[in-house]
């Protein structure tokens, strides 16, 4: 399944990708993201819960931030294995500073399951991907007009 969107938020570049890229704020952003804990850098073990058949579960795996351009451009690989069997996004972000407190973020990814149920949760991890993108993209605006 593969995505591709934009999201403004309404402060620097530079600030932008701070939070896109900074552990505490992507817990309290990402849905279904329980903990992140940083084992080199770059690279955090993840825990996270999903609540949609039939991905349903605990998934354990990690998130890694790679290609690294800041302020501008990053991917972020997420991997996951739980009860359903193993899922995984690679998501690339790109900013672009509208103005000196505004920032366009543009995501293109793609997300995909190896379920055993045949098919179904790669039918499902469609929606549930586009669902948990914007989710989080709509959480980090609120982040960023809190602060």
């Amino acid at each position: 399944m593969e995505f591709d969107g934009h999201k403004t938020l309404e402060i620097s570049m530079h600030q932008s990708y701070t939070y896109l890229t900074d552990p505490s704020v992507l817990v309290r952003t990402m849905p279904g993201l329980k903990s992140l804990i940083e084992t080199e850098p770059g690279v955090y073990r993840a825990d996270m819960e999903w609540g949609v058949a039939p991905l349903k579960g605990k998934y354990h795996g990690s998130i890694r931030i790679v290609d690294a351009n800041p302020p501008k451009s990053y991917r972020m690989i997420m991997e996951g294995q739980g009860p359903k069997g193993n899922v995984g996004i690679n998501l690339a972000v790109a900013l672009t500073a509208l103005n000196s407190e505004s920032t366009d973020v543009h995501f293109q990814g793609k997300a995909d399951s190896d379920d055993d149920s045949g098919g179904l949760g790669q039918r499902v991890m469609s929606g549930v991907a586009q669902m948990v993108v914007n989710q989080f993209f709509s959480a980090l605006v609120k982040e960023a007009k809190s602060r």
